[in-house]
């Protein structure tokens, strides 16, 4: 009886681990920091929005950059690129005012939304750090998964 009931419990853990698994989001890098080039750049929150036609939806993505430079530095919503499953790239969407860019004094922090027009229904993709006037030396990268809603 005690070896049936061992079975048991150990079928019941199993079922648990399984069910708590379905439903959540793979895990993706929204919140993690990468550093390049004097600057921390966390991505805080991805949001999507609907966009102009059926086609398109656009990524609302916040960031949060800091300057561990010793001089002043520049960042903004241009600076980054989101690459779709399809290896496309696409660009800061030029039409939305919103879009975030500024001079970084050395230890301060700059907050904004980039907003980035992608095919509709894509949950993965690749956010992209590459900057025109500044070569760096690594890929700087971070992974999204939108939850399925």
């Amino acid at each position: 009886m005690n070896k049936n009931k061992r079975w048991l419990a150990i079928c019941i853990l199993i079922l648990a681990l399984v069910l708590a698994s379905c439903g959540k989001a793979e895990s993706d890098d929204i919140g993690k920091t990468r550093t390049v080039n004097g600057l921390e750049i966390t991505i805080t929150n991805v949001a999507m929005q609907d966009g102009n036609n059926k086609d398109k939806q656009i990524a609302q993505i916040d960031f949060s950059i800091k300057n561990t430079g010793k001089e002043e530095s520049g960042a903004g919503a241009g600076d980054f690129n989101i690459q779709t499953k399809d290896e496309e790239k696409h660009p800061v969407h030029g039409l939305n005012v919103n879009n975030f860019g500024d001079v970084i004094p050395a230890g301060k922090i700059l907050k904004g939304s980039g907003y980035y027009e992608i095919p509709t229904g894509q949950k993965t993709f690749t956010v992209l750090y590459e900057p025109y006037a500044t070569a760096i030396t690594e890929r700087i990268a971070w992974e999204i998964n939108m939850p399925t809603k």
